[in-house]
């Protein structure tokens, strides 16, 4: 064969090296094209639409950027998600990225080596993911169901993983820090590897496990899952419980068999221990509907507290019982773990056939303190609602008070006590009413065999309602050793401030004054008083109610005794103001005593100040400042001692904790000597002993009472005074040991007495 005819043989090599060189140079200027496309932008508005139309969120992408090489990365910056119109993204991703295998596009599957996140922000806030119903991707119904895809056409991820993420959580706001978060080998061949960490509230929790194959498996069906290890680090745990540090947390679940629980916490120094079995939590997640037993028991020094039961219906969370047992033996083990009285047992049964109510028909609580008994069922739908009944048979405030206080780290403020010296009468003691807000609430309340060494032995009965925030009690009913009281309270803690309302009215005839202790004790008030109220103030604190205050207040003496104590010394003080060579009284009889007074805004005017007693009357009106407790006022004294008459204007001043009284210039003198005067000139000065009944002639107690003790009860009626001894109630009999003067001296000295403003007329 000649030469020649070998050429063309020979140069088809050429033709396809060059064909193939052409095919690469095509390939590679399509490669560069394509990257200078992608970060020009030109297929950003395509990428955002198929985002938009797939989700139904309007799509945000800063730029989009191709790395080549054999296994290319497409990268997406400042990526979100928000809905339609919303002003705040529900999803912020300043990088997102993903690999793929072109080898294996090659070949028919789908291999993505790696997709990445870097500083994702996901707020699960439920007002920024909510879809108007226009807005929502439309998604056609098929008449078959879709073939399942084969396992060589799923893709297979080698790392999916996260990085310094964050996920903002709905109501509080408060998120978690997610440093890292890693998925090995997420396909449909072999289990997945988990690893995660994340941060709540400066305690780091860490996951590690195994699931899957994550892909291919039944919808709606969780995957596989083998040995879960979960973990939580030492932290302080004070926004659950003041005070309270988690030092160590941790639980294994295995695939099959019970999962354990330990947990260790501190408080104030004392260590509490946590124990739980929760049952086979692992097979619990691959489906079985089996009942789930539970046991988990609570220790703190001498104390313990056991949780017994189990979820008959666990994937619903429903049907549930437990049995709860408490044991302190020893309250000062638990020093700053609880305020529990010493020797308290408790023991209670816990239940609900859903997650939506929750029971608790059986509790009893007895100690040397506390006795008593509850039914109480939680109803969670809409707004928690709590109803039933709480009985406590024996309370002693005392014996509480003496358990051990808790010590926290950060104590929650209160109102700051008064300070020594501050010249006020009414304490600052701030009123927490928020909590109120929380749930509503129909109980019926009675508390029994109530004492306490500054308080007198009581009993509580009422039906207590909570809506919204507004507390009614009603009938509440007061029961004390002098007596009962009835009426109602209200407290309105939605308003700001809140409001508060106290109507209260003693039954019967009224309250043994003897028996009644506290502010009371020392004043040496004998008999039965009528107290009414119908009171209303708003405020934080018990010194800004108090400056808030209106409504009418009376209490109403009958037939009552003023023997030796703090009134029948301030009595005494008044007569001296007047008569300074006055004696000191002996015990005095008040056929009635009227005070009623009505407050505006904090200050209150009285509206009955009236006293009938065995040596005369006083009455008057006084005002009481309830903002700095100032005191104004005028008494008129109508009053006879030794056969004096005296009678003087008597000014009121000062404050509640220091009084003062005080005579003007010159009256006292002047009507004292016109009345002693006449009454010597007139024969009436007699030598009777101090303190007897010595009241003026032609006064009618039970008339002179009759108005001011109404209006002292606020209008209701009551027992009237006894009727005044005969001589009293006509002419005064002649008094033998004075010589009569004549009837026109008399005359002459009563119209002198008169003059001088001392005399009867």
């Amino acid at each position: 064969m000649s030469a020649s005819a070998l050429k063309p043989a020979r140069r088809w090599p050429r033709y396809v090296a060059g064909a193939i060189a052409l095919l690469f140079v095509v390939l590679l200027g399509g490669v560069f094209a394509l990257r200078a496309a992608l970060e020009s932008g030109r297929f950003t508005p395509r990428i955002k639409a198929e985002i938009e139309n797939a989700t139904g969120y309007r799509a945000e992408i800063g730029a989009v950027d191709l790395a080549l090489g054999l296994i290319p990365k497409l990268e997406l910056r400042d990526v979100a998600l928000s809905t339609p119109g919303g002003a705040t993204p529900g999803l912020v991703a300043p990088r997102l990225a993903a690999t793929v295998s072109l080898f294996s596009l090659i070949s028919g599957g789908i291999e993505i080596p790696h997709i990445e996140a870097d500083g994702l922000k996901l707020n699960l806030d439920p007002a920024l993911w909510a879809l108007p119903t226009a807005a929502r991707p439309a998604r056609e119904a098929s008449a078959a169901p879709a073939p399942s895809r084969q396992a060589g056409a799923m893709p297979h991820i080698g790392v999916v993983s996260l990085r310094d993420a964050h996920v903002i959580l709905p109501g509080n706001g408060r998120d978690i820090e997610i440093p890292s978060l890693t998925i090995h080998n997420i396909g449909t061949a072999r289990a997945s590897d988990l690893a995660a960490e994340w941060r709540y509230q400066g305690i780091t929790f860490t996951l590690a496990g195994q699931a899957g194959p994550l892909l291919g498996g039944a919808p709606g069906k969780l995957p596989p899952l083998g040995t879960l290890t979960f973990k939580a680090g030492a932290g302080d745990l004070g926004w659950l419980l003041p005070g309270l540090r988690l030092e160590a947390l941790d639980m294994i679940a295995p695939p099959e068999g019970e999962a354990k629980l330990n947990g260790s916490f501190t408080r104030a120094g004392n260590a509490i221990r946590l124990e739980a079995s929760l049952g086979e939590i692992g097979r619990l997640l691959q489906g079985a509907q089996a009942p789930l037993p539970i046991e988990a028991r609570l220790v703190a020094g001498a104390a313990s507290l056991t949780l017994q039961g189990r979820v008959a219906r666990p994937r619903d969370l429903a049907d549930v019982q437990f049995d709860l047992t408490l044991d302190a033996p020893d309250a000062a083990g638990l020093t700053g773990v609880t305020a529990l009285p010493p020797g308290l047992r408790g023991s209670a049964r816990l239940e609900w056939r859903d997650a939506q109510n929750i029971s608790l028909p059986r509790l009893q609580v007895t100690s040397p303190a506390l006795v008593g008994t509850a039914a109480l069922t939680l109803a969670l739908a809409d707004r928690p609602s709590l109803t039933g009944r709480i009985d406590v048979t024996r309370l002693d405030l005392d014996g509480l008070s003496a358990a051990p206080v808790p010590s926290t780290a950060r104590p929650a403020p209160v109102a700051p006590a008064p300070t020594a010296g501050d010249g006020r009468v009414i304490p600052e003691i701030g009123v927490p009413v928020a909590a109120l807000n929380a749930l509503d609430a129909e109980l019926a309340l009675a508390l029994r065999g109530v004492t306490s060494s500054s308080l007198p032995q009581m009993a509580v009965q009422t039906n207590l309602r909570l809506r919204n925030g507004a507390l009614t009690l009603a009938p509440f009913n007061l029961t004390i050793p002098a007596g009962q009281l009835s009426g109602q309270v209200t407290v309105n803690a939605a308003a700001n401030p809140a409001q508060f309302g106290l109507r209260l009215r003693s039954d019967g005839a009224g309250l043994e004054l003897a028996a009644l202790s506290g502010a009371l004790d020392g004043l040496g008030l004998r008999g039965r008083g009528e107290i009414a109220t119908d009171l209303r103030g708003t405020g934080a604190t018990t010194r800004a109610i108090a400056a808030s205050l209106n409504g009418d207040m009376g209490l109403a003496l009958v037939n009552a005794r003023l023997e030796q104590g703090a009134a029948l010394d301030a009595l005494g003080a008044l007569l001296a103001l007047i008569s300074p060579t006055s004696q000191r009284l002996g015990a005095v009889e008040l056929r009635c005593v009227a005070l009623a007074f009505g407050a505006e805004q904090g200050i209150a005017q009285s509206r009955a100040l009236f006293m009938d007693s065995a040596i005369g009357q006083i009455n008057g009106q006084a005002g009481i400042n309830l903002r700095d407790e100032s005191l104004n006022g005028r008494l008129n004294t109508n009053l006879r001692v030794l056969g004096v008459a005296l009678r003087a204007p008597v000014n009121l001043g000062g404050t509640l904790a220091a009084p003062r009284l005080g005579v003007p210039p010159g009256a006292a003198l002047g009507q004292n000597a016109a009345g002693l005067l006449a009454d010597t000139l007139t024969g009436r000065v007699v030598t009777d002993p101090l303190g007897n009944l010595l009241g003026g002639a032609g006064r009618n107690a039970e008339a002179d009472c009759a108005e001011p003790l109404r209006i002292a009860r606020l209008g209701a009626d009551g027992p009237a005074p006894t009727p005044r001894a005969a001589p009293e109630a006509g002419q005064e009999a002649p008094r033998p040991s004075v010589p009569a003067l004549p009837s026109p001296v008399q005359d002459v000295l009563r119209g002198l007495g008169g003059i001088l403003g001392g005399g009867r007329r």
